[in-house]
């Protein structure tokens, strides 16, 4: 049977932390499916998310050749995780040892036992910076990206996350607006006349003056931002690329049969939607989209081939899921180099 180099995150702050991740790899290594290729040095971080009142945790990573298959390699992180004592009852709580298989060669697994690549790792810093000692070329299947670009995108300023309205129609903007107040000092940009759903009666200049004008805002905002040295963030109720596809598709499937674009009320449209598309190419790249009631498989997200890291946050009240995205922002800045 082949072997596949699979990376693993470890973490730990209950216990003689150090000592907790030695075992652990030491117990893999004693495996005979699995051979330690590289353990990056171990890193110290605070604990992110989950209930308050927990100690720094050491994070580390190790990249792996197996020739286990991933069902079998995660069933043996969680019995090492088992036999350190690890119980598992509040999600991120403190916990004795924590092993989570990242990426597994180039595969895409999602199923309700194992999603592969880790679904949050690629905008957590403290999994990126070890990662990137022991695998810095290891290309993320999804966003197409290597762990040492992925790391450099958390690296952009200004710090900017985009909640991608067209996923969740209604609650995008209740999910900016609570995660306003979780976030001090965080500049946010209103939404105007984006998404064309609903609006049979606009024009399509009026759409795309609409996404004019959320372009001047948020990088004028990044300007202002970037002059006053805040180091904050940029919170958008819109993702900017989805809202120009959408309208693409709608000229497609609505409108081409029944306008003219060099004629009448819609005179000028070709050139007024290359001035735009340019504007949209200026504008700041969010570090990460939010993207609410996703019904898009992992594997559609990478046929997509945006390099863009995506958070689907477990769908519930506006402010919990303003928390979890809460938690990601703290995530992306908590480690080396944050």
């Amino acid at each position: 049977m082949g072997t596949t180099l699979a990376s693993i995150a470890l973490g730990s702050n209950l216990g003689h932390r150090s000592e907790i991740l030695d075992q652990a790899i030491a117990e893999l290594a004693q495996s005979r499916e699995v051979v330690i290729r590289g353990v990056s040095r171990y890193l110290e971080t605070p604990p992110v998310g989950g209930p308050g009142g927990q100690g720094a945790f050491l994070n580390a990573a190790a990249a792996l050749e197996t020739t286990l298959d991933p069902f079998a390699l995660h069933r043996l992180l969680i019995e090492v995780e088992h036999h350190a004592g690890r119980v598992r009852e509040v999600r991120w709580d403190a916990r004795t040892l924590d092993l989570d298989l990242i990426l597994f060669g180039d595969q895409i697994i999602e199923t309700p036992e194992l999603i592969v690549p880790h679904p949050r790792f690629a905008v957590r810093r403290f999994v990126l910076s070890p990662l990137a000692e022991v695998g810095a070329e290891a290309v993320d299947p999804v966003t197409r990206r290597s762990v040492r670009e992925l790391l450099a995108n958390l690296d952009r300023r200004p710090s900017y996350v985009a909640i991608d309205r067209i996923s969740a129609p209604g609650l995008g903007l209740d999910v900016a607006l609570n995660l306003l107040d979780q976030l001090p000092g965080a500049e946010f940009i209103p939404e105007f006349s984006l998404h064309p759903n609903h609006q049979a009666d606009s024009s399509p200049i009026q759409l795309l003056d609409g996404i004019a004008e959320s372009t001047n805002a948020l990088i004028a905002a990044a300007d202002q931002m970037k002059r006053s040295s805040r180091d904050s963030w940029l919170v958008s109720s819109f993702d900017l690329e989805r809202e120009v596809s959408a309208l693409r598709k709608w000229l497609q499937s609505e409108l081409a049969a029944r306008i003219g674009f060099e004629d009448g009320p819609n005179g000028g449209f070709v050139d007024r939607l290359d001035s735009v598309l340019r504007m949209v190419r200026d504008a700041p790249t969010p570090t990460f989209v939010v993207s609410i009631n996703d019904d898009r498989s992992v594997a559609d997200l990478a046929r997509n081939g945006r390099p863009l890291p995506l958070l689907r946050p477990e769908v519930g009240r506006p402010e919990e899921i303003a928390s979890e995205i809460r938690a990601a922002c703290e995530a992306s800045r908590a480690g080396f180099g944050a």
